[in-house]
């Protein structure tokens, strides 16, 4: 096991720690405890004290009869093997590229064995606790806090934060030598909730930053397909199709187009070029994990194709895992309801780009991260899908307390297993820019500082941040620019106020995780060695997003739902969404399509290949001057709401530039990008 240093904390940051390059050999973040040596027969395993547990904020030991339930996640037999075969199964310069291993193959040569599963439940059972469940991943345990504390070697206490007292151990976890060496991270001494949440969807019909415009409900209509219609009622079918012929001039110009009602999937197929090239992603599984589920989402999709020209999924073409039973947390993670947007845009964005392609929804029993891992790690174990579709995240560094650096080694680890069978995962980048917690936005998602988003600057992720994208009469892409959003409200005296920056595309240097092969010689030093408050580090670091699509709601997409009406019915409504909760799915849906296109063969980790074809035609490079760079459009007054002018290109601390950048990463699928990866 390797010894993980630390990089140098930042005032108010927790110093995560970061595997240096030459060591990691893939690049990849990584706590492979021990860190350092207790005593001759415990081993200290890194990242399991979090920093929020702080002396100061210690309120006393927990009851010793409360029950705690605790898990190990296991290292293998291989960890540093797996590390390095996810790296050349991955990169097309490899003699192992695409070198695929199946379940029971990655298992064989790099899961735990059953003397190290059996040493560690020896242990936790001599200790006084029960285990509750084991596979080739985790060992589970319960027991009393007393008998806790003794297993793991750390008491436990009360902290106070932010005027809730959560459990979390003084020390970091001591486990006995025999043993260290198959135990990744332990969870679960800390019961802070840390949770995630889609990637904040933003839409027409609200606009949740705009002064005195949050919360719109707009008026029902009717779309030109006779379904309800959720939105104003001047709207564009395409960009630039109608204009603002009532409203006072903006910045001298007037005539400013309206926003698109919504772009459909005729016009985002074309836009990206897989119009005309009969692929349909067909023989291609993709998974959607989102938290909970919709009971009416296949026949909301299915609705939503059939209003817009395309076929409902045939049988068996569209599957679930969800388990209503046993959802939790539904208040703190805002419930079913608070996700079913998310996975009827999810669902029905990449059935646009993709139609053909299969669906499998996973539902976690809540947004905590065990859950999200435990639906990965049933994705790779069953290899359930090719590719995976993920449009949520969120900080590490947070005002309610940092993401334990364990979590996020347990997400590598499952992601590093799935490169190696040829799965990709996909998340989308974010929709507060680069989170300045100086921006409504970023202290809305309890930013503490600016940062790159959780999972999406994974090493083994692949990162999808936003564009605004004009689609003309014809389906042809116009021009594409960096999303990042400015609003203008239209006051009582007829002048534009200033509302302020408002959301974009997620992105930045990560503190957390050293550069990737895969980033060197394309993203410059300039970018890779400073963070995105502008503080330096020693050496390179990862940078996100990886590649972009469009996600700005005022060029989004229409999905439809079943939902409360505005006139207090229910009843299946469309409306139109964005941020990178758009992007995401919408990049999958094209990969399943370039998956069929090189017959069927697995595109796996993306990343190596998406910058090895960095530069050439694939890709529309995004900078930031070009059309689209300063205009607008508007959204018009209704409901009772005055109207708001939105202009693009303002990524906050993220800019656009030439080549590689923090904003758009290597840029966004050109119309050539299908047929110029069917040849890679």
């Amino acid at each position: 096991m390797l010894v993980v240093p630390k990089i140098s904390a930042r005032p108010g940051l927790r110093a995560v720690a970061a595997l240096p390059t030459a060591l990691a050999l893939a690049g990849a973040f990584a706590i492979a405890g021990p860190a350092a040596t207790a005593s001759a027969a415990t081993i200290t395993v890194a990242g399991t004290h979090p920093d929020w547990a702080a002396a100061s904020a210690d309120r006393g030991a927990v009851a010793a009869t409360s029950t705690v339930d605790s898990t190990v996640y296991l290292a293998g037999k291989d960890a540093a093997g797996l590390n390095a075969y996810a790296a050349e199964v991955s990169d097309p310069s490899s003699a192992n590229y695409q070198k695929y291993l199946t379940p029971a193959q990655f298992t064989a040569r790099y899961g735990a064995t059953p003397a190290q599963v059996a040493a560690v439940e020896s242990w936790l059972r001599s200790s006084g606790l029960t285990v509750t469940s084991v596979d080739q991943h985790a060992i589970t345990a319960r027991g009393t806090a007393a008998a806790t504390e003794k297993a793991y070697s750390t008491k436990l206490d009360e902290f106070s934060v932010k005027g809730k007292e959560f459990r979390a151990p003084t020390g970091d976890v001591r486990v006995p030598s025999t043993v260290g060496g198959a135990v990744l991270a332990v969870t679960g001494l800390a019961n802070m909730p840390e949770t995630v949440k889609p990637a904040s969807l933003v839409g027409q019909v609200t606009t949740p930053s705009v002064p005195g415009i949050s919360g719109v409900k707009a008026t029902q209509t009717k779309g030109s397909d006779g379904s309800v219609f959720l939105g104003p009622t001047s709207c564009s079918a395409y960009y630039g199709q109608l204009k603002d012929k009532t409203d006072p001039a903006f910045n001298g110009k007037a005539d400013n187009p309206y926003a698109v009602c919504g772009y459909v999937p005729t016009q985002l197929r074309g836009a990206y070029g897989v119009t005309g090239t009969g692929l349909t992603g067909k023989g291609v599984t993709v998974a959607i994990v989102d938290a909970y589920g919709s009971p009416t989402m296949e026949a909301d999709a299915n609705q939503y194709a059939v209003n817009h020209g395309d076929k409902a999924f045939s049988k068996g073409q569209y599957t679930e895992t969800v388990t209503p039973a046993q959802w939790t947390d539904e208040s703190a993670c805002e419930g079913p309801a608070g996700w079913a947007g998310e996975e009827s845009l999810d669902v029905e964005s990449v059935h646009s780009m993709a139609p053909g392609a299969k669906i499998h929804y996973y539902g976690a029993n809540s947004c905590n991260d065990p859950d999200f891992l435990a639906d990965f790690t049933s994705i790779v174990d069953n290899h359930s899908a090719d590719l995976v579709s993920d449009s949520w995240g969120g900080v590490i560094y947070s005002t309610t307390g940092d993401e334990d650096a364990s979590v996020l080694a347990e997400y590598t680890q499952v992601f590093e297993q799935g490169a190696i069978e040829g799965i990709g995962f996909n998340f989308s980048a974010g929709d507060c820019g680069a989170e300045d917690p100086s921006t409504a936005c970023g202290s809305s998602d309890t930013s503490t500082t600016p940062q790159a988003d959780f999972p999406t600057s994974d090493v083994y992720a692949t990162s999808v941040g936003g564009t605004s994208l004009a689609i003309g009469k014809n389906n042809q892409a116009e021009w594409n620019t960096v999303w990042g959003t400015d609003a203008w409200v239209l006051s009582a005296t007829k002048t534009w106020q200033s509302a302020g920056w408002q959301y974009g595309g997620g992105g930045g240097t990560s503190a957390s995780f050293a550069q990737p092969w895969y980033q060197k010689g394309v993203v410059s030093k300039k970018v890779s060695e400073t963070l995105p408050d502008g503080v330096k580090v020693a050496s390179p670091m990862r940078v996100a997003p990886d590649v972009s699509m469009d996600a700005d709601p005022t060029t989004g997409f229409l999905f439809g739902m079943t939902q409360t009406l505005p006139n207090g019915g229910t009843g299946y409504a469309e409306s139109a969404i964005g941020g990178t909760s758009l992007a995401c799915p919408l990049f999958v849906g094209l990969q399943a399509d370039a998956m069929q296109s090189q017959g069927g063969r697995p595109i796996g980790f993306a990343n190596p290949a998406i910058y090895r074809s960095a530069g050439t035609k694939a890709y529309t490079d995004v900078t930031s001057g070009g059309a689209g760079a300063k205009a607008v459009n508007l959204l018009p007054a209704y409901n009772g709401y005055p109207a708001i002018v939105f202009n693009f290109g303002d990524d906050g601390l993220l800019k656009a530039a030439k080549g590689y950048d923090d904003a758009t990463g290597v840029g966004t699928p050109s119309p050539a990008y299908l047929w110029l990866r069917a040849r890679w």
